[in-house]
């Protein structure tokens, strides 16, 4: 009998907790973002004077004479050569730079036309095999090591 005066008396007091639970929502202040700080001409702070933008979130400098990147990250401005800002341009383009030399710890055997590659991980042994037509930039130079150390007459270190 209790349970279903609960009850009746929930079903009759839901139209007024409807009716205060958007101004308890309004009566709260809306969190502020802060305004990004820019210098008055509209360069964001930590970038120079002399700097031309070259591209979203890249600035251009020239400092003591050889031209510096200012790359904009999650933790402000950070400065990078050249050479630097085109790698990672590369890298924000989907296209990054292929390592060309051979990683330590990985094997390689040929068996039956194809080839056996296995590196030693903190997990245990990992393999994979390829084909030669196949191989990345990486898995050639294992391989074209490999070669030369197994040719007869090649001096071995």
């Amino acid at each position: 009998m209790k349970l279903l005066a609960l009850i009746a008396l929930h079903i009759a007091l839901q139209p007024l907790v409807a009716q205060t639970a958007p101004a308890r929502a309004a009566s709260r202040p809306d969190p502020k973002t802060a305004p990004q700080k820019r210098h008055p001409d509209g360069r964001p702070l930590g970038v120079p004077f002399s700097a031309v933008k070259i591209a979203d979130g890249a600035w251009r400098a020239v400092e003591a004479g050889t031209p510096v990147i200012y790359r904009s990250t999650a933790f402000g401005f950070s400065k990078v050569s050249e050479e630097e800002n085109a790698r990672i341009q590369r890298m924000l383009d989907g296209k990054p730079d292929q390592k060309k030399e051979a990683p330590e710890g990985v094997s390689v055997a040929e068996v039956d036309g194809k080839l056996h590659f296995s590196r030693i991980t903190p997990f245990g042994n990992y393999k994979w095999v390829k084909d030669k037509t196949e191989l990345n930039a990486s898995e050639k130079a294992v391989w074209e090591q490999h070669q030369k150390q197994s040719t007869p007459g090649a001096s071995k270190q």
